[in-house]
C-alpha cells in the first residue's frame, strides 16, 4: 500500500533539545509482519529507512552516509550497529517507551530511548511517525 508517512525526532542532549520533522511517501508491505519503507532526506543525502512493525520489537534500519539498524524493545537495552564513514560502533539503546497504534487510515508509532556508547551517554530521543494511505 502506497503511504505518507510524517516523522518528528526530539534530541535531548546536555541540556539541549534539537528537533527535526520531516515528511515522504513510502510504502507499507504486509507480510509475517508489516514493514514501513520511505526514504528521507538529510541535507543532499537521500537515507533508505526500513521499519519492521513486529509485536516482539520494532527494527529501524537506515542506510545511507550513516547505516544503523536499531531494535527497540520497551523496557529492554540491546546493542545495534551504527556504521559512519570513520568506522564501525556498536550502540546500547535502552527503550523507555514503545507505542504502536494501527488506525482504520494508518498508523502512529513513539519510541522513546537513550543511545549510549561504552556507557557514555549520547543523550535521550523521541521518534515518532505517523503514516496514513496515499491515493496518488
Amino acid at each position: 500500500m502506497k503511504i505518507w508517512v510524517t516523522t518528528e525526532q526530539k534530541i535531548k542532549q546536555h541540556h539541549e533539545l534539537q528537533k527535526f520533522r520531516g515528511e515522504s511517501a513510502g510504502e507499507l508491505t504486509e507480510k509475517r509482519v508489516a514493514y514501513l519503507t520511505y526514504t528521507e532526506e538529510v541535507g543532499d543525502e537521500a537515507i533508505a529507512v526500513r521499519v519492521k512493525l513486529d509485536p516482539a520489537g520494532i527494527r529501524i534500519s537506515r542506510k545511507g552516509t550513516i547505516n544503523m539498524d536499531f531494535l527497540f524493545i520497551e523496557g529492554k537495552t540491546t546493542q545495534n550497529i551504527y556504521e559512519t564513514p570513520a568506522g564501525r560502533t556498536v550502540m546500547d539503546v535502552h527503550t523507555t517507551k514503545l507505542d504502536y497504534k494501527k488506525l482504520s487510515v494508518g498508523g502512529r508509532l513513539v519510541i522513546e530511548y537513550e543511545l549510549s556508547e561504552q556507557n557514555v551517554s549520547h543523550g535521550h530521543f523521541r521518534y515518532q511517525l505517523d503514516y496514513k494511505e496515499r491515493l496518488q
